[in-house]
């Protein structure tokens, strides 16, 4: 399948429905995980139709998911600016 930029653009606003962008701070909430951490990047899967968010964590030292789907992220305006 051929897609246009205007057509990819279209799908990750539609998976994405937080409005999650690289960059952005994010409080990621999936169940029993709590914490936060920065986008460095989005991917979007045409198959499974969904937006994954590949993070780098506040604590690098924890053990959490660094490659999640954005409906589990939220904007999160009281985090620190991570590096």
């Amino acid at each position: 399948m051929e897609f246009s930029n205007r057509d990819i653009e279209r799908l990750f606003d539609r998976y994405n429905p937080n409005n999650i962008r690289s960059g952005d701070r994010v409080l990621v909430n999936m169940g029993d995980y709590k914490y936060r951490a920065r986008v460095v990047g989005l991917n979007l899967d045409m198959k499974n139709r969904k937006v994954y968010a590949n993070l780098k964590l506040r604590d690098p030292h924890k053990r959490h998911p660094i490659r999640v789907d954005v409906n589990d992220c939220l904007i999160d305006k009281e985090g620190a600016y991570l590096d």
